[in-house]
């Protein structure tokens, strides 16, 4: 397929191959595989993605404006049969030795999205997929998904069904129309993608439309104005050597907990947009990029975007994810993309019978999308057959949300206003508060339980992803977001009027992801996690905020947390017939010490405010199993799961009766 991934020709002696785009390929791809496979200080290496998007806009306009100069109109059969043949084999290749893999190795419950993502990604709807499924690319959910990487194929796919039309419509007019067309389009894209980074940055990551400024940065490089400029050897080799040290400055310099795309794509797309303009300069880098490794890379790249991260995923689901194991996927990635290229790649594009007719490609590319899609059902229905009871349990109980979230009272992350939501007998002989994020939400099964059985009143104001421990508003980061949270300090601070003005209560329950917040090994904030000095300061703020108030103030202290998906684990070791002691951890692992002390320090400053600890509840001795007492204790990487709280009950309603 003629896209910036995919398109490698056939012969090297193509009129209108350039070595340098080739060359440029082999930066965008490697700079992927280096994200996802984890090396070190490549933080902004998918970016790549961006690179592609920009080759594509200029490859795909400056050929279809050649066609349309040179007759007039378009061979939308051919064009569409070329992109076929090119493309759809080696993804159906990819397509069905994943499936066949990963019923293997991943749980049946994981078969079952591993499917229907399969499915999304050979219908080219992988990105609106996924975003239905509130995906977020830089999750750590999203690591589980073997076809992930196929959002940004959608998007190409997508946009190649409007581009041609699109290009017929203007490129019969002069230089001038189709340049000012071309600047619209970017013009209202990009404008669009800055709307949606900041409101619905998802939207903004996976969708087409925000993209296109991207393809359009392109093809505006493709036009003949432009091509002029690029011939004047002048000032073009220093843009381009410029343009080259800013593109890979970006990839250490970007991160994933930036606003992104939005204006942060801005330096990978100009940068290789500059690249594009300058790349028949012999003097820029042109010469580089035009060199043995990276013309080797280049010509391989659509194949090894393709397997490189089924490899990943697939592959740390057995081995784990270490330097060595990602140097192992690496080395396997080169092998199954240079024999895809080969065996598979090469010849379908060199069939002579293919090419007689461009119906025939159509064709070929219909029924292996057919096909790719048929086993994608297929194999959603081999994974809905083989699940057993054991594997439902696991499923059942991590999938059940707590009391609140299923009344609607846990607070999105972009809601403002606190949601008040009040549990127990109508008549009541006390009144317990719950203040926290999800963390604490996750409590309110078991404490509306424990107010149903003392006759007290349970008010709850629950906002998720929001301490409420009162750090700086620029500390605040939402990783669902991807951006600051300036919506936590505004809650926050209704939320303790409220209860100061609403609700006279006896007691408040502060709970939050404590260790998710702070600096060290606990956190996926990175650099926008606080030290423990400002988390001890922030907990104790909120502390004497609601000291005035003349109730219990009770902290309960944010359960050990094991950081890898426990319910996964559970389902894959029953899956293979694995002990599930596979899937516990150590409590030094899970726990920090210097937080809890931390915190503990900032309550005992605060007067009638106590710490409840039910960690030797979860853990037994220096291990925190994934099962205790039958019951499945984690619902994800971090929660505790509504049927283990309701074991705790006991124990928490012992410790807030001698509380009261």
């Amino acid at each position: 397929m003629c896209t910036a991934i995919d398109m490698q020709p056939v012969s090297r002696a193509a009129t209108h191959f350039r070595a340098d785009v080739e060359g440029l390929r082999a930066i965008a791809v490697l700079s992927v595989v280096a994200f996802h496979y984890g090396v070190p200080g490549l933080t902004g290496g998918f970016v790549g993605v961006d690179v592609f998007f920009v080759i594509s806009g200029f490859l795909i306009t400056q050929l279809l404006l050649r066609e349309i100069a040179a007759t007039g109109k378009l061979d939308l059969l051919g064009f569409y049969g070329r992109r076929a043949k090119r493309l759809l084999p080696a993804a159906f290749a990819v397509t069905l030795t994943t499936l066949i893999i990963g019923y293997f190795v991943l749980a049946p419950f994981e078969q079952k999205e591993m499917a229907k993502s399969a499915a999304a990604s050979a219908l080219y709807a992988a990105n609106v997929w996924l975003l239905r499924q509130s995906m977020n690319y830089f999750a750590p959910e999203s690591s589980l998904n073997p076809f992930l990487h196929t959002w940004s194929l959608s998007v190409e796919e997508q946009f190649y069904l409007v581009w041609p039309a699109f290009l017929l419509i203007v490129g019969r007019f002069s230089q001038k129309i189709i340049l000012l067309a071309l600047l619209i389009v970017v013009f209202g894209s990009f404008v669009s993608c800055i709307y949606l980074t900041y409101g619905k940055q998802a939207w903004a990551f996976y969708l087409a439309p925000p993209r296109a400024w991207e393809f359009g940065a392109g093809a505006l490089i493709a036009t003949r104005p432009f091509e002029r400029w690029a011939k004047q050897p002048g000032s073009s080799s220093m843009v381009g050597w410029l343009s080259f040290a800013i593109l890979i400055l970006s990839f250490f310099a970007i991160d994933g907990f930036m606003a992104f795309p939005g204006v942060v794509a801005v330096v990978p797309v100009a940068a290789t947009a500059l690249l594009l303009l300058t790349g028949n300069n012999p003097a820029g880098p042109s010469a580089l990029l035009r060199t043995h490794p990276f013309q080797y890379f280049g010509a391989r790249s659509y194949a090894i975007y393709l397997w490189h991260w089924p490899i990943a995923v697939l592959g740390t689901v057995l081995v784990g994810s270490t330097a060595l194991a990602n140097c192992l996927f690496f080395v396997m990635t080169i092998v199954l993309s240079s024999l895809s290229l080969a065996w598979l790649e090469y010849p379908i594009r060199a069939s002579h019978w293919l090419a007689q007719r461009s119906v025939r490609s159509i064709v070929m590319g219909g029924a292996v999308t057919l096909t790719a899609t048929v086993a994608g059902i297929l194999s959603f229905a081999i994974a809905q057959y083989v699940t057993n009871a054991a594997q439902a349990k696991i499923v059942a109980s991590t999938s059940k949300y707590s009391l609140s979230s299923e009344s609607g009272c846990l607070a999105g992350f972009t809601t403002q206003s606190p949601i008040r939501c009040v549990f127990g007998p109508s008549s009541y002989t006390k009144t317990i508060v719950l203040l926290g994020d999800s963390h604490a939400d996750q409590w309110t099964t078991a404490l509306a339980a424990i107010a149903e059985q003392r006759g007290w009143r349970l008010i709850t104001y629950l906002k998720a992803s929001c301490p409420i421990a009162d750090i700086p508003v620029s500390r605040v980061y939402s990783l669902r977001l991807r951006r600051l949270s300036p919506q936590c300090a505004s809650w926050r601070e209704q939320a303790i009027s409220m209860i100061k003005t609403q609700d006279s209560p006896d007691a408040i329950l502060l709970a939050q992801f404590s260790s998710g917040n702070v600096k060290g090994p606990f956190t996926n904030l990175g650099h926008h996690a606080v030290s423990i000095e400002t988390w001890e300061r922030g907990l104790f703020g909120a502390l004497k905020e609601l000291e005035p108030v003349n109730a219990k103030l009770i902290v309960i202290r944010d359960n050990p947390t094991p950081y890898h998906p426990v319910g996964n684990c559970l389902a894959r070791a029953e899956w293979r017939r694995l002990p599930f002691s596979t899937c516990n951890r150590s409590l030094s692992l899970t726990t920090s010490n210097e937080v809890f002390e931390a915190e503990q320090r900032a309550v005992s400053s605060i007067n009638n405010a106590r710490m409840i600890d039910l960690t030797s509840s979860i853990c037994t001795g220096l291990v925190c199993p994934a099962i205790r007492d039958g019951v499945v204790v984690y619902r994800d990487a971090n929660h505790l799961t509504v049927d283990f709280t309701l074991v705790l009950m006991d124990r928490l309603a012992a410790e807030l009766i001698a509380t009261l």
